[in-house]
């Protein structure tokens, strides 16, 4: 009987990101910042295997257009990261900016002083940025270091885009399964407020209004006093009698 094969790495982190999917789909925070830092981390963490050269990694997310360290206090590199942020340069800014991976040496640092500075502290001599993504729409990035000078971080790359790859699917995901909890708030937030309005439209249809008349009454002191439709009618619903 041949032996069973071992699941790939893209497996492993694709069932990882789907287990953490399906416990953030209970959650009603299921689409919060921290979230998405944790959707990211672990996709990065199971396809990311330890690999050679490769001193440590970090995961750039985008908020708002502002980048930010995921597991900002554990990152090793974090500091590098921060100096790219306040400063806008650098190999995570270009990768971010011009959506493309970037392999920066350290020769190739020393075009930005500030980021070059903070390197030769943390003793990093390379590093290899690839964006995360989703059709145009850039989330981030994932950052790859190292602190040998012989290494050559550009052999890792395939690797570091199927993580990043892996990441991106995760956030879109999450974006999605967001956006359709929302939806859903939505409308039902909407239903609630129709069978409200009916329900005080009738108690002043009760007194002789018509339809048209009772609607046009409620607009009216929703207008005038600043509230929502949807109060002021429960407003008379909740007083038992028209106002």
């Amino acid at each position: 009987m041949p032996p069973t094969p071992r699941p790939s790495t893209a497996d492993l982190g694709l069932n990882a990101v789907a287990g953490v999917l399906g416990r953030l789909a209970e959650e009603p925070a299921g689409g919060t910042p921290d979230a998405a830092d944790e959707l990211a981390r672990t996709a990065v963490e199971q396809a990311l295997p330890a690999l050679p050269d490769v001193a440590g990694h970090g995961v750039t997310l985008l908020r708002d257009g502002v980048p930010r360290s995921v597991r900002h206090d554990a990152a090793r590199f974090t500091a590098l990261e921060d100096v790219q942020y306040a400063s806008g340069v650098g190999p995570v800014p270009l990768a971010l900016r011009e959506h493309r991976t970037v392999h920066v040496d350290a020769a190739a640092g020393r075009t930005w002083p500030p980021y070059s500075t903070c390197a030769t502290e943390l003793g990093v001599r390379s590093c290899l940025v690839v964006p995360l993504s989703a059709g145009d729409e850039v989330l981030g990035s994932l950052n790859l270091y190292a602190t040998d000078a012989a290494a050559d971080l550009r052999i890792v790359r395939p690797v570091a885009r199927l993580a990043a790859d892996l990441a991106s699917t995760a956030l879109a995901a999450l974006a999605r399964q967001a956006a359709m909890t929302k939806l859903t708030e939505e409308l039902r937030t909407a239903l609630e407020s129709r069978a409200v309005i009916e329900q005080a439209k009738g108690l002043l249809m009760a007194r002789g209004n018509s339809d048209a008349e009772a609607f046009a009454l409620l607009r009216r002191l929703s207008q005038n006093h600043n509230i929502k439709l949807r109060e002021v009618a429960a407003l008379v619903v909740d007083l038992g009698h028209p106002v």
